[in-house]
C-alpha cells in the first residue's frame, strides 16, 4: 500500500506540476497580448541574461555586473505590474509548494520528503484507512458519555471507568510508540464496545506523528494470505514489514487449510523477531483464541511483557438508545 500511495502522489504532483506551468503561458500570453510594454521590460530581462552568458563564454565578460542589471530590470517589471493592477509576482514562477517547488523533496545531494509531501502522504493513509469525512474516530474524539456508567459485576467497576483506561492506555501507546515499552497490542471484548474505535485512534494518532501504520480486517489478512500462498507473489510483504500493523476483527474471518492459522503464525513470528509492533483486535477471550488458532500463536500474544493486553466488557454500544 505504501507504494501504492506514493506513485500515487508521484501522479498528483507531475499533475500539480502540468497545470502551474500551464497557469504561467497563460500569463505570459495574457502579457504578450495586453502590456506590450511589460513584455517589452520581460525580453529585454531575457535577452540580458542570455546575451551576458554569451559575452561570457566567448572571454569578453565576467558577469559580475549581471545582477545589479537584473535586480534593476525586474524592480522595473514589478513597478509595471503594479501599474496594470496585477501582482507584482504576477510572472514569477508557479509553485503551489515553494519549498520543494513541486517536487515534494527538499535537500542536496541528499533529497528528503518535503512537508507537503509528508502532509499529503499522511492524508492519503487516512482516507486508505477510512479514517474521513463524517468518521470521527480519533481520541479527541472519544465521548465517555455515551458509554454507561453502570458497575460491571464481574469488574468492580463501571463500563464508562473500563473505557476510559482502554482509551488511555491506547493513547499512551500511540504516543509513545516505538519507545512505548510495549511492541504489540491485544484489544479483546465482546462486539459493539469500541475495539474498532480504539484502533482506528491508534492509527489516527501515529499517522499525526508521521509513523507508517497499515490497518488491515481479518478478512483482509487471509485474502492476502490466500493469493501469497497460491500464486507465491509477496502479497504478504507490506504486512511483514510495515512498522505497525493492525488487524481488526480477528475471529471473524474464514479458515482455510494450510492458510489462515500457518500465516498467521507466519506473519506474527517474523514480525517479532524483526521487532516490529502489531496492533490486533478480537471478540474472542484467550481460551477461544487457543481454540481456533493453537497454543503456538496465542503464545506470541499473550506474553505481558512485549504485549499490552486490554479487555472491554459491557454492554453493546450500538444497542443503547440516545
Amino acid at each position: 500500500m505504501r507504494e501504492d500511495l506514493l506513485s500515487e502522489l508521484d501522479r498528483e504532483y507531475e499533475q500539480r506540476r502540468f497545470a502551474n506551468e500551464q497557469t504561467e503561458m497563460d500569463r505570459r500570453k495574457t502579457i504578450q497580448t495586453r502590456f506590450p510594454e511589460i513584455e517589452q521590460l520581460v525580453l529585454q530581462r531575457e535577452n540580458l541574461i542570455h546575451g551576458t552568458i554569451r559575452q561570457m563564454l566567448a572571454g569578453n565578460a565576467n558577469g559580475q555586473d549581471l545582477p545589479e542589471r537584473m535586480q534593476e530590470v525586474n524592480q522595473k517589471i514589478r513597478e509595471a505590474l503594479c501599474r496594470a493592477g496585477l501582482p507584482e509576482d504576477y510572472l514569477s514562477p508557479v509553485y503551489t509548494c515553494p519549498i520543494c517547488r513541486d517536487t515534494g523533496y527538499v535537500g542536496e545531494p541528499v533529497r528528503e520528503p518535503c512537508s507537503c509531501l509528508k502532509e499529503a502522504y499522511s492524508r492519503k493513509l487516512r482516507e486508505s484507512i477510512g479514517l474521513t469525512g463524517d468518521r470521527k474516530e480519533s481520541f479527541e474524539h472519544f465521548d465517555e458519555q455515551l458509554i454507561p456508567d453502570s458497575v460491571l459485576p464481574d469488574i468492580g467497576i463501571t463500563q464508562r471507568k473500563l473505557a476510559i483506561m482502554a482509551r488511555d492506555a491506547c493513547a499512551r501507546w500511540a504516543e509513545a510508540w516505538p519507545d512505548a515499552g510495549y511492541r504489540d497490542v491485544l484489544i479483546n471484548g465482546e462486539s459493539g464496545l469500541g475495539k474498532t474505535f480504539l484502533i482506528r485512534a491508534m492509527a489516527d494518532r501515529l499517522i499525526s506523528r508521521g509513523k507508517q501504520v497499515l490497518v488491515i480486517s481479518a478478512y483482509q489478512f487471509v485474502q492476502l494470505a490466500r493469493k501469497s500462498f497460491f500464486e507465491s507473489d509477496d502479497s504478504m510483504d507490506e504486512l511483514m514489514n510495515v512498522p505497525v500493523l493492525m488487524i481488526d476483527d480477528l475471529g471473524s474471518e474464514p479458515m482455510m487449510k494450510s492458510i489462515t492459522v500457518e500465516q498467521m503464525f507466519n506473519l506474527l513470528n517474523e514480525r517479532q523477531e524483526s521487532s516490529r509492533s502489531t496492533v490486533i483486535s478480537t471478540n474472542l477471550t484467550l481460551k477461544e483464541l487457543r481454540e481456533r488458532y493453537t497454543e503456538r500463536i496465542v503464545s506470541r500474544l499473550n506474553n505481558p511483557h512485549t504485549c499490552l493486553m486490554i479487555t472491554l466488557a459491557g454492554q453493546d454500544l450500538r444497542t443503547i438508545e440516545r
